[in-house]
């Protein structure tokens, strides 16, 4: 069924959002590898002035993509009014996009692949404070054309019967999670996309401890350095759901990002490995389900595994093979119109 979209992909699953590191041990997952990354230095920073302004060089690829991760490290006063641009140089016409305005964050998702790109910062502060940009990050994707079009297509209109009770879920305070970066940016939730962490697995979960090393590992590794957790919700074996980034706005988890929510299972559900544990599976049916009514999102068509967008086997063969089930469950629950 959908696995066979997988001769497809060769995602920048924002890449990357299998991802996983906790605090003990020190673990890693096998995340996706990005066509094009890169850690730059910039050497900006603003004292003692009003405004001031700084432009990269223009930084060319060696192969094209067509989704990209541009993570920015600044270090703002209070009284800072910060703002980065960035563009595109399309690989065929050779024509640049016009600069495209993020505070910190920025995906970049087309069609048509890039081969180049520049930043362009500008900072504005009436207290003359002082501001750093020490570094960026970025990373980038080529998805087959075909994908692209699919998953950048507006989806069908979905109205359920009704809207399910939304589960119980952890918040970002009681599981201590930091604080982002910066500001998000908004998107419309039309796809939910399902992960597995693969690291830490299920011996290893320390529960809230493992969901803040998860957000380390996103925010602070230096080929990531993202502005949060990249997964809007995670659920651990004993079903607890932990948010992540709010689901209203862009994760970092499986390109093309926008419009897609992100839900991590924690634990590794390759054949052979770990166990589904029936209250973890209830938990992530249940918020599914609740997705699914509250956005208008098609179950049928819309919920995903990352294996969709990547040769990854995330969620796990197990999981993966389960999905047409829980597709089932949801519609018998909440209906259609």
């Amino acid at each position: 069924m959908r696995c066979t979209m997988k001769k497809f992909f060769v995602v920048f699953s924002i890449f990357l959002l299998a991802g996983c590191f906790i605090a003990t041990p020190v673990a890693r997952a096998n995340e996706d590898t990005p066509d094009y990354q890169a850690t730059v230095s910039t050497g900006f920073s603003m004292v003692n002035k009003t405004y001031d302004h700084f432009e990269t060089d223009v930084f060319e690829m060696d192969s094209a993509v067509n989704n990209m991760l541009i993570s920015v490290n600044a270090i703002k006063s209070e009284s800072c009014l910060f703002r980065a641009y960035a563009r595109f140089r399309y690989a065929k016409s050779g024509q640049w996009t016009k600069f495209l305005a993020f505070d910190s964050e920025y995906h970049f998702a087309t069609i048509e692949p890039v081969a180049a790109y520049q930043l362009y910062f500008v900072v504005r502060d009436p207290m003359k404070g002082k501001t750093e940009v020490p570094s960026f990050t970025a990373q980038g994707v080529y998805i087959d054309e075909k994908l692209m079009e699919y998953v950048m297509q507006e989806p069908d209109s979905f109205e359920p019967e009704k809207i399910a009770p939304k589960p119980t879920v952890t918040s970002r305070q009681a599981w201590g999670a930091r604080p982002p970066k910066s500001s998000y940016s908004q998107h419309v939730v039309q796809r939910l996309v399902v992960h597995h962490s693969w690291i830490p697995n299920q011996s290893q979960y320390k529960g809230a401890l493992s969901i803040r090393g998860i957000q380390n590992y996103h925010m602070d590794d230096p080929k990531t350095g993202w502005t949060d957790i990249g997964y809007h919700f995670l659920i651990g074996p004993e079903g607890t759901i932990y948010q992540g980034r709010p689901e209203t706005v862009v994760g970092a988890h499986a390109s093309p990002n926008t419009n897609a929510v992100g839900i991590c299972l924690i634990g590794d559900y390759d054949p052979g490995k770990d166990p589904i544990p029936p209250v973890m599976e209830k938990s992530l049916v249940e918020l599914l389900t609740w997705l699914c009514s509250n956005y208008r999102v098609n179950p049928g068509v819309n919920i995903y595994g990352h294996c969709d967008y990547s040769p990854k086997s995330c969620p796990g063969q197990e999981v993966y093979k389960r999905l047409p089930q829980y597709r089932k469950d949801i519609i018998a629950v909440i209906g259609q119109k």
